[in-house]
Order: structure tokens, then C-alpha cells, then sequence
């Protein structure tokens, strides 16, 4: 990657903040706060098991339609290809700590996301960035939106709007 940025920093995007701690081919540690009302849609990571310890508050996971409640210091798993979602419904904010293992790339994610929000600091057109990047990198996706059809939806819009935008350009700087 041609430009380089400090990965282990907080990123705010909406009502989460991500902050790295840690990686290598193995896994990838990190941080990870949401504001009462956030929620993360149904997705689900093809590449890498996600294995969740709550370090603050408690938080609402949506597996199979199974709604599963974790507090403080209590732990929660999820294989790799399970679609599932995350609410925090409760009255504040809520902390993780995410481990990925393996990597699967998600440290470039957080390469990619630094750089852009240097650039457009908690702009959410960020992450659309990275949706149009990742392919033309050749890098594993983060995660999918579930069910797959509405990914490929997304990802049709996804490289229209990139392609008008120019965002080409971008490959080359993080290639």
C-alpha cells in the first residue's frame, strides 16, 4: 500500500467507534463501542470466525432469528458464514472487545479506513469506498450483507457510484 497511516487509532463511523489493537495471520483484536440506538444490520464474515467478550453494558445479538442478550464480561462466538446482527436497545453505551480469527485482511480494512478518514474524518462514504476497493485489491471481503442477493444489490451500486465518482484513482494509492 503506497500510503501508510497508524491502524491502531480510533475510527468513528456514525454511532461506533473501532480502535485496533492488535493483529497477524492468526487474528485480529480490537475495541469496539456503539451508542444507545446503534445497530449493525444482518451480515455475516465468509473468512473468519468473530468471537465477542462485552466489557461494557449490555448488548443484543440476532442469530437465526434467536434474539441472545450478553452483559458485562460475559462472552458470545460466532462461526464464520452465520448470518447474525447486533443492537444496543439498552440505555447507554455498550464496549467489546472483537477478535477475528483468522486475519483474513482485516487489518487492510482498518489500513484503508485510516487513510480515508484522514482524508474525510467519520464520513460514511468511507466505507462504501472500501465495499468498491476490496475487490479491485484482490482482498477477502470484511463481511456480506445477508441475505446474499442484497450484497450483490449493494455491490452493483456500489461500482456505479465509484466508477462515476473516480474512485479508481484509489486503487493505485492503496495497491
Amino acid at each position: 500500500m503506497a500510503l501508510k497511516t497508524d491502524i491502531f487509532r480510533e475510527l468513528k463511523m456514525g454511532k461506533e467507534v473501532f480502535h485496533p489493537l492488535e493483529y497477524d495471520t492468526d487474528s485480529f483484536t480490537m475495541n469496539w463501542t456503539m451508542e444507545k440506538g446503534g445497530k449493525v444490520p444482518p451480515h455475516f464474515h465468509e473468512y473468519m470466525n468473530e468471537h465477542f467478550t462485552v466489557t461494557k453494558g449490555e448488548v443484543t445479538f440476532v442469530v437465526n432469528g434467536a434474539k441472545i442478550t450478553k452483559k458485562a464480561g460475559e462472552e458470545f462466538f460466532v462461526a464464520k458464514g452465520v448470518p447474525h446482527s447486533i443492537v444496543n436497545k439498552y440505555g447507554s453505551q455498550i464496549g467489546l472487545k472483537v477478535r477475528y480469527e483468522p486475519c483474513a485482511d482485516t487489518h487492510r480494512l482498518f489500513e484503508i479506513m485510516a487513510v480515508l478518514d484522514q482524508q474525510k474524518p467519520g464520513s460514511m462514504v468511507n466505507m462504501l469506498k472500501y465495499f468498491y476497493l476490496y475487490p479491485r485489491l484482490g482482498l477477502k471481503p470484511f463481511s456480506s450483507v445477508h441475505p446474499k442477493f442484497v450484497m450483490a444489490i449493494m455491490q452493483g451500486i456500489v461500482n456505479v457510484v465509484g466508477n462515476v465518482s473516480g474512485w479508481r484513482k484509489l486503487v493505485k494509492e492503496f495497491n
